[in-house]
């Protein structure tokens, strides 16, 4: 471990490099491809791939939603772990190494999700399916919340200046966008570059190649990041009911807490999107005429079979928005709190799905044409908006672990990343489940090979609670935020008082490591 140097800073207010730029912008670009192409088609794998009967999907559905409880040990377990691991491990620091051996592990396991089991061994029963998809569950849950856990501390103690934490968000918020929006798009392109695979076969080879790509970015972003906020080395970790205790009394954290699990209710909406595409538009052919009775007029004859590339049209229609978003988001925070661009950009995403559903109700008055470009139109409002939410909630909660750190003399990021994933998956659990339990209410689970013939009450609803759900949990999102009160000016006053007990920690530390060194 010593022979990688130099991960560790020396002073506080060492810049962040060009090389840990590019480390973390590559691992980051491939990165979000996966997971962009696992939104668009992950949600897909059991409800749809797996061939799951109606009954099977609703156990398999119900049991993922009891095991989603487990976060609430297994993040303790985890967060406690490592927030109490105090030793730092060289130049490699305190999380690295945890980093270091749960990357592969987690990879191969999101990778075996999604297996197309009912392509690969047609005649393998619903009870294996459902035993293979729950102990992965059971096995990523396990990976991912301690990776994730050390990741979020790791990257909070990345650097100490304000620009520069805007700098990496707004680099992860504009590569998270760009290749979020394209993530449909290239679900679109698989049956053109695999023509001779089925669906689910393209999903498993396409995500499995990206996500082995992403491991050795990731392990090099890993290696090259260095940590620039430490806790003096001989400081004694706190108890466990300690720390809950003064993640409570942080008032700016938990109002910001509160209000992001609120607004984590959006992604049932979000799952539905892709749900809404097949029901409106397979196997539903249409015409699309631009500019009409002009002399540039020309039209798009939809045959009703790739709605993937309709889905790509739709996501790809916030690209230039979100840009442009992303583009003014660190800009207008010179001038503007935080704060109040957090609501601004709730409050504008709630305004756009409601338009949404406002200009498509009721779905029955609606060509299917013209329900189409209505969602691309506000859709690609909802752009706007984008690029505030992807940049700002990073950065308050990084102010909240710097209000924690003046306070209390304790950031222990581990643990609050783990208490806010817990939260955010129970909720998640429940609108996941809640999904679940829609489509096979409406009987998408027997319509998923001819959607055609879903009634149209059906579609229709599925429809309203992709458009409804995002504005409802937006607007609720909004009412925390009005009591926090960590503003720009108090907490860049934290941050110059906190510079100096930073600087103490680091050069004690790193003189305990040259004495170490030497002694060698």
């Amino acid at each position: 471990m010593r022979k990688i140097k130099n991960n560790l800073a020396t002073d506080v207010n060492e810049k962040i490099t060009k090389k840990e730029y590019i480390a973390f912008g590559s691992s980051t670009a491939v990165s979000k491809a996966a997971t962009a192409l696992n939104g668009a088609l992950g949600g897909l794998v059991a409800s749809t791939f797996l061939g799951l009967s109606k009954e099977a999907f609703a156990v398999y559905s119900t049991i993922i939603f009891a095991l989603g409880f487990w976060d609430i040990a297994n993040d303790v377990i985890v967060s406690s772990f490592l927030d109490k691991t105090r030793k730092t491990f060289g130049s490699w620091g305190r999380f690295k190494p945890w980093l270091m051996l749960m990357i592969i592990p987690c990879n191969l396991v999101v990778i075996m999700q999604a297996a197309p089991l009912k392509v690969w061994f047609p005649g393998i029963s619903d009870t294996f399916k459902v035993a293979y998809l729950v102990l992965l569950f059971f096995l990523n849950d396990a990976f991912s919340t301690f990776y994730n856990a050390a990741l979020t501390a790791l990257n909070a103690r990345r650097t100490t200046n304000n620009m520069e934490r805007g700098y990496i968000v707004a680099i992860e918020s504009i590569l998270s966008s760009t290749i979020g929006a394209c993530g449909t798009y290239i679900a679109a392109i698989i049956p053109y570059l695999l023509p001779n695979l089925s669906e689910a076969s393209r999903y498993f080879y396409s995500y499995g190649i990206i996500t082995l790509i992403a491991i050795p970015l990731t392990i090099w972003n890993i290696i090259t990041t260095k940590e620039r906020i430490a806790e003096p080395p001989k400081a004694e970790p706190p108890k466990l009911r300690q720390v809950y205790g003064q993640i409570i009394r942080n008032k700016p954290l938990m109002m910001y807490m509160i209000s992001e699990i609120l607004a984590h209710g959006m992604s049932v909406g979000y799952g539905l999107m892709t749900y809404a595409f097949i029901v409106c538009f397979k196997n539903v052919p249409f015409t699309l005429t631009f500019f009409e009775n002009t002399a540039l007029q020309f039209s798009y004859n939809y045959d009703g079979e790739n709605y993937m590339g309709l889905l790509s049209v739709a996501s790809l229609s916030s690209l230039v928005t979100t840009g442009l978003s992303l583009f003014l988001a660190p800009i207008i925070r010179k001038w503007i709190d935080d704060k109040i661009l957090y609501m601004c950009t709730r409050l504008g995403t709630g305004i756009c799905y409601t338009a949404m559903f406002l200009s498509v109700f009721p779905m029955s008055a609606h060509a299917p044409e013209q329900i189409f470009v209505r969602i691309v139109i506000w859709y690609a409002l909802h752009g706007l908006t984008t690029g505030f939410y992807q940049t700002i909630p990073n950065l308050i909660q990084m102010a909240a672990y710097d209000y924690a750190e003046h306070r209390f003399g304790e950031r222990n990021e581990a643990t609050v990343s783990s208490l806010k994933n817990t939260l955010s998956r129970i909720l998640g659990n429940c609108t996941t489940y809640a999904t679940s339990l829609l489509l096979i209410y409406t009987g998408y689970t027997t319509y998923a090979d001819t959607p055609e013939l879903m009634p149209t009450e059906s579609k229709a609803l599925i429809l309203y609670i992709f458009a409804l759900c995002p504005a409802i949990f937006c607007f609720l999102a909004v009412i925390p935020m009005f009591f926090y009160k960590l503003s720009g000016k108090k907490h860049k006053q934290i941050v110059e008082e906190l510079n100096d007990r930073r600087q103490h920690n680091l050069d004690e530390i790193n003189h305990l490591d040259e004495k170490e060194t030497t002694k060698v």
